[in-house]
């Protein structure tokens, strides 16, 4: 059994050298920088923060929303974890969309940025409702696929035929 809870910033050091090998690659793709620092300040930056830990204890997941400074309705929305958080898939799963609905408490539009080779963080938004708006073929720092998505706040426990299908993109 997993639980939920405001995340620390100590969270961000447990989790990091024990991230799944997509994230550390959607992670650097992405942004280039150390895997720790991205985390800390994903932490320190979201408003709410939550950490999934273990039954021991121990973070498996981290995942918040980072406020959009031009429009106080929009939030950058991310999750990063173990291997270990993919062995408890009903517990996210059953738990995601109502997470989902909780930072939508707060924004009226999530959104953000996923490695297009990251096929199971797709599966699990395509899960929780989000829209592949477009394909951005050279993103961020190693200039890779991502799909841009988005969830707007009453529209997401219905997928809708208008989201991009996404395509699985080989490295």
């Amino acid at each position: 059994m997993l639980l939920v809870r405001a995340a620390s910033p100590s969270d961000a050091d447990v989790l990091a050298p024990r991230l799944r090998s997509q994230d550390l690659q959607e992670i650097h793709a992405a942004d280039g920088r150390d895997p720790l620092l991205v985390l800390r300040e994903g932490v320190a930056a979201s408003d709410p923060c939550f950490a999934v830990l273990n039954s021991a204890g121990a973070p498996v997941a981290l995942f918040g929303a980072i406020p959009d400074p031009a429009d106080a309705r929009r939030a950058k929305v991310w999750l990063l974890g173990t291997p270990e958080l993919l062995q408890h898939r009903r517990f996210v799963l059953r738990m995601s969309r109502l997470w989902t609905e909780k930072l939508h408490e707060r924004y009226a539009v999530l959104w953000n940025f996923v490695d297009a080779r990251n096929q199971v963080h797709l599966r699990w938004l395509e899960w929780c409702g989000f829209r592949f708006l477009r394909l951005v073929e050279h993103f961020g720092f190693e200039q890779r696929p991502f799909y841009e998505f988005e969830r707007v706040h009453g529209t997401g426990t219905a997928r809708t035929e208008r989201s991009l299908r996404y395509q699985r993109v080989e490295s």
